[in-house]
């Protein structure tokens, strides 16, 4: 607009000009046409040459916008579709961010409509869908996103896909969907989780030791999460070593995650086992009095005196020490009565087993007691241990 007037302006000072430069020698204008002349004052020409010009200008204005007038009508409504599609964009949005989950999938399917990029709205759309429950338009919104959506954009839709399939238990599904971009672990949070999480539903933990690397080296992926992952996976692959499904050494595989176990009691334990039920004793009384060293562990305590000690003296000089840190504990007593039993210190060890009674009464340490008296041909005791042990074992069943 401002343009044309601009124009107009100019337009009128040059013919302003040329008025007052005819007006200084005023002359005639002659037009001839066969037999026909007209003579007009040259001012009166200039005049009407410009009228002309004028309503010649105005009539080509008109056909052009005649002729144009369905596109332009049609870019009209086009802009006030977008107008539209924006304001429902923005409202869906912050519907979306208040967790009105309903009311933001209507308006973002519907801005997607007139949308530049409808699959980012079908998305969005999929997502609260998702949140609200609404498996019917959830399905129908990824359809939709999957139709317009570019293929060097697909990704978004592989993960929020991949999501959707682990949250309803198909890890299987889930894993299609997510594999593809497995070169992303070590940048993208998100795919870093849900290919975790799906080995975690299927159990498969070979494959999650395998990506446990990567996901360390992903700044993003939350410390916590991939502290609890760490822990199933050595407690999965002990599993399968004890279980006899794995070829994998037990001893290689404390040595590759030596600092999870040591950082977790139910893990430490568990290892303990598995080297025990290996007949791999010296491992695993070693690995015990480090981690015991460190920090004290119940589970572990209690192992320690089920191990068949070369130097059961020596074991048990060191479960000894313990005594002025853990006085206290039941299970550190039971333990050294088990071990005053191999050593065949029967009375140090009825001394050990009774003290462990007094802390807390155990199943066990009833057994160990009336096993001890039935040695010592001590019947009336070791049947009277028998019962409170057995009574003890029921009422722990029955809880």
């Amino acid at each position: 607009m401002l343009r044309a007037l601009l124009i107009f302006i100019i337009f009128l000072i040059i013919f302003a000009g040329i008025v007052l430069f005819v007006l200084q020698a005023p002359g005639q204008a002659i037009l001839t046409y066969g037999d026909t002349t007209i003579e007009l004052p040259l001012v009166g020409f200039v005049i009407g040459i410009f009228i002309v010009f004028v309503l010649l200008y105005l009539l080509l204005r008109l056909l052009n916008l005649i002729i144009h007038m369905p596109r332009r009508i049609h870019a009209a409504r086009a802009r006030h579709r977008q107008r539209a599609s924006e304001q429902d964009t923005r409202k869906g949005l912050t519907r979306f961010v208040s967790g009105d989950w309903a009311r933001s999938e209507k308006l973002l399917a519907r801005a997607a409509e007139h949308a530049n990029h409808p699959f980012i709205h079908y998305l969005l759309a999929a997502q609260a869908a998702k949140l609200s429950g609404n498996d019917e338009s959830l399905n129908h919104y990824l359809e939709q996103a999957e139709k317009c959506m570019p293929a060097k954009q697909r990704a978004a839709l592989d993960i929020l896909h991949a999501e959707i399939l682990l949250q309803q238990g198909q890890p299987e599904q889930a894993l299609s969907c997510i594999e593809p971009h497995c070169g992303e672990l070590r940048s993208n949070s998100k795919v870093a989780g849900l290919l975790a999480g799906a080995y975690d539903q299927l159990q498969d933990w070979q494959q999650l030791a395998r990506i446990l690397p990567d996901l360390k080296k992903n700044p993003c992926f939350d410390r916590t999460e991939l502290e609890i992952l760490q822990n199933k996976t050595v407690h999965g692959l002990l599993a399968a070593v004890r279980n006899g499904n794995t070829a994998e050494d037990a001893e290689k595989l404390g040595t590759r995650y030596k600092e999870v176990i040591m950082n977790n009691d139910n893990l430490a334990v568990a290892y303990v086992e598995t080297l025990l039920d290996q007949d791999r004793l010296g491992p695993a009384a070693a690995l015990s009095l480090e981690i015991l060293g460190h920090h004290w562990n119940a589970g572990l305590a209690r192992l320690y005196g089920l191990m068949k000690h070369a130097d059961v003296n020596r074991a048990l000089h060191q479960a000894e020490q313990w005594t002025g840190q853990h006085d206290e504990d039941p299970v550190l007593y039971l333990t050294l009565g088990r071990l005053c039993k191999q050593a065949q210190l029967w009375g140090k060890a009825k001394s050990y087993l009774e003290q462990s009674l007094i802390r807390k009464p155990f199943a066990e340490t009833y057994a160990e007691l009336a096993e001890l008296h039935e040695h010592l041909d001590e019947s009336e005791a070791a049947q009277h241990c028998s019962k409170k042990g057995l009574l003890l074992a029921t009422r722990a069943t029955q809880a």
